[in-house]
């Protein structure tokens, strides 16, 4: 909750690119969802995500009967307001139908009704890794979705050579460059690249290391264990006892390559300490208390390691 506001969050994505994935995803994470309500909306009379999201702590609305852009006089509304005065939320997770426009439910959540009780933390856009390819036979909707969105998943790009999604990624950051983009497998991804920093660095929903885990074919691995690293994928870490260089790292960050999409860890810069975490070629920092030595974790996808690494440490000035 942000100043008294319920924290929302806009799933949105064109249909079968993995929304709902997304939402189960989050409500398996290992957190409290007492205070967290779902409104799923499906287009047809009869829903099928509400019931699929049966048996979580969170509270589940669906709307069905119709799309949410074409119901939002009378039923987005109701729905909204009927949520907030049943279960007064701390968080709300919206999923969209595939062929709703994200502008138009963003619309009236900013009605004075709705913007004096939420606070939009994000729209995420889920866009199948097939579909950008073939997105000319989309029309305006597709490009709307990824335009409205503040971060996009690239998802099942385990279904893709690696060659090809590392192009797709480039081509999205030069369409949408105000966008977050990270490919991704089933949809997986960390808290912190859900909700941003909004809470002390020390009291993350997930631990530092090992970080960002992606689940692509077989089971669940890390990102440099066999499955994901022949699909391109590569984690590694810096740690070091001596302060960086904040000009030098600034200008590392600002110089990032696109696919190296995941930086999250605590930097010392000699006189101050701060957290950063980097989330597809976004940026947020927060000053940080003293901890024992500089540790980042990085996730990229086809990224030369060895590089990185060697113009971290000419930011050293020790």
């Amino acid at each position: 909750m942000q100043n008294g506001r319920c924290s929302v969050v806009l799933i949105a994505g064109f249909l079968g690119a993995g929304k709902t994935t997304l939402l189960k995803n989050i409500l398996n994470w290992p957190v409290n969802l007492s205070g967290t309500a779902v409104l799923v909306n499906e287009f047809g009379a009869v829903g099928i995500d509400g019931e699929l999201l049966q048996g979580y702590d969170a509270n589940v609305v669906e709307m069905a009967n119709g799309c949410i852009c074409c119901s939002l006089q009378v039923d987005f509304r109701r729905s909204v307001a009927d949520i907030i005065d049943r279960f007064h939320p701390d968080r709300l997770l919206i999923e969209a139908t595939g062929v709703a426009d994200p502008n138009d439910i963003l619309t009236v959540l900013n009605e004075v009704q709705f913007s004096q009780k939420l606070s939009l933390a994000k729209t995420v856009t889920v866009v199948d890794v097939d579909y950008w390819e073939a997105r000319e036979n989309f029309g305006r909707l597709f490009d709307n979705q990824i335009r409205a969105a503040d971060l996009v998943l690239l998802n099942k790009v385990d279904l893709q050579p690696p060659e090809m999604v590392a192009e797709f990624i480039s081509e999205m950051r030069r369409a949408f460059p105000s966008c977050s983009i990270m490919p991704t497998c089933h949809c997986r991804i960390d808290p912190d690249d859900l909700w941003g920093l909004q809470d002390t660095p020390d009291r993350r929903l997930n631990s530092l290391f090992p970080m960002h885990r992606e689940n692509c074919g077989g089971g669940e691995h890390t990102h440099h264990e066999a499955g994901a690293s022949e699909l391109g994928f590569l984690s590694f870490s810096f740690e070091t006892t001596s302060p960086l260089d904040e000009k030098c790292f600034n200008l590392f960050m600002a110089s990032a390559p696109v696919h190296l999409y995941r930086i999250k860890g605590y930097v010392f810069f000699g006189e101050k300490w701060s957290f950063i975490n980097h989330v597809g070629g976004k940026t947020e920092w927060v000053d940080s208390v003293a901890k024992d030595r500089t540790r980042l974790a990085f996730v990229g996808w086809q990224v030369d390691k060895e590089a990185l690494l060697a113009r971290l440490k000419e930011c050293l000035t020790e």
